[in-house]
């Protein structure tokens, strides 16, 4: 069996492994000049690559631990206790725990414990995981009270979604929360990094696949699929074709239903009701931190950024020749204004806002500052979105679709996207091989694999 797969991504480059190993022969297409996808680095110019966009994994991420035991990775993976807090009312407060929350000066003693019960009940509770139908903002006002979900969850939400904040399901909440609570059960949490970089898993993977005679084409657009007799033969990019018995589609699926859209209007239609998120990440050199936590959720409307991540306080400034490393980060519609400036205008006003946050002159400190756009960050999780997710195998014979939507309701990561491309490897008729990649607690292939039945 022939397969050709669109796009190099983590789940592009784990279906290719898989099906490798299944003896299926594989071709890997991808229209950026290297693979990676949202795993590509950069150089600060000095120690370790940077990636593009912050990553990290859990200590319950088996299917990637799974993996870099397979290519010999599994002493690169570091694990770090890490800390959080929400920026609110002019100041840092921590989030660790449930005395960090009885702590939150912004609310009284009631919200404070109707804040930290409502969210222990969703990240314990695998029945929240199904209630898709459920505004999460509406549930938090309910459970968590007005004003706890008025300080904490909206200001969060509409900054991640924006005008979509009440769409967002409740499940996906709660499959988030669910994530996060399961690095937790010591204590203290305790998040995974590859020393090196998610390149070093990227590279690792491409050379043994090339060593498994898998043929790999970089800058090689999908221009169209081909098809005879109903059923897909093959795809035509970069000028080519590659005639195959199966294409396995990992791309953004607005991007797939472009190509879809000359053969079956009616499947594009039904693939464009995805709406998909882009993403700005600045990625800032500094000589010194700006916080001592990892992550902190900026829960403040003067702020365009809702995510400020200091990497370096979770991994060593000495990886990169003591410089503390910081992103900040916004999701966002295309239509947002923000989307529509200039990299420059972008880093301009970011930079000042974060001057402001900070009480000190960061630009001064700085010696390098790079800005990142993704198109397709994320797929929008509104209300019902397991019915917008698109069965793996598609209704057009020999084509199958895995990307970040099967990933809902949880978060996206490494680790589940290994999980979705064992499952499309599973609908593809290899269960042995999928097999081997053990099934860990989270839930990622819940939806669109040949197993759900929901």
């Amino acid at each position: 069996m022939h397969v050709v797969i669109l796009g190099a991504g983590a789940t592009g480059l784990a279906a290719a492994y898989l099906l490798r190993r299944a003896g299926a022969d594989v071709t890997l297409l991808e229209a950026a000049p290297r693979p990676g996808g949202l795993l590509t680095t950069f150089s600060l110019g000095q120690g370790d690559p940077v990636e593009c966009y912050y990553h990290h994994c859990f200590t319950h991420d088996v299917e990637l631990h799974w993996l870099l035991a397979e290519l010999g990775l599994n002493d690169r993976l570091v694990y770090r206790p890490t800390t959080m807090a929400v920026y609110r009312q002019g100041r840092f407060w921590p989030f660790n725990g449930p005395r960090d929350v009885l702590r939150f000066g912004p609310l009284g003693l009631w919200d404070r414990l109707r804040l930290g019960l409502s969210g222990w009940m969703l990240s314990r509770f695998p029945s929240y995981t199904r209630q898709e139908d459920a505004s999460a903002l509406v549930w938090f006002r309910r459970w968590a009270g007005a004003k706890a979900a008025e300080a904490v969850w909206q200001p969060l939400l509409q900054g991640k979604f924006g005008a979509s904040a009440e769409r967002v399901s409740l499940a996906w909440m709660a499959g988030r929360l669910r994530q996060r609570a399961s690095s937790r059960r010591t204590g203290q949490e305790k998040l995974g990094y590859l020393r090196g970089s998610l390149q070093v898993l990227v590279d690792r993977l491409v050379e043994r696949l090339a060593a498994e005679k898998v043929t790999f084409h970089w800058q090689c657009p999908a221009e169209a699929l081909l098809v005879e007799n109903g059923r897909m033969v093959g795809v035509r990019a970069g000028g080519r074709e590659f005639r195959a018995d199966a294409v396995v589609a990992t791309t953004a699926i607005p991007i797939l239903a472009k190509l879809l859209r000359p053969i079956s209007a009616e499947y594009a239609q039904q693939l464009e009701s995805v709406e998909y998120l882009a993403a700005v990440c600045m990625v800032l050199s500094l000589a010194r931190p700006i916080t001592h936590f990892y992550w902190t959720n900026v829960a403040d409307p003067a702020y365009e950024f809702v995510g400020l991540v200091e990497h370096t306080q979770f991994v060593p400034s000495d990886w990169y020749g003591g410089r503390h490393v910081l992103y900040l980060t916004r999701y966002l519609r295309p239509e947002d204004p923000l989307w529509q400036l200039s990299d420059h205008q972008i880093q301009d006003r970011w930079l000042e806002q974060l001057e402001r946050l900070a009480g000190r002159p960061v630009r001064s400190e700085m010696d390098g500052a790079w800005l990142f756009r993704a198109r397709y960050a994320a797929p929008l999780p509104e209300r019902g979105f397991s019915r917008r997710i698109p069965a793996m195998r598609s209704p057009l014979a020999g084509l199958f679709v895995a990307g970040m939507v099967h990933i809902y309701p949880d978060e996206r990561s490494v680790n589940n996207c290994i999980r979705v491309a064992a499952e499309l490897v599973r609908t593809l008729g290899f269960a042995e091989t999928a097999n081997l990649v053990p099934r860990g607690p989270g839930l990622a292939g819940r939806y669109g694999g040949i197993e759900h039945k929901d």
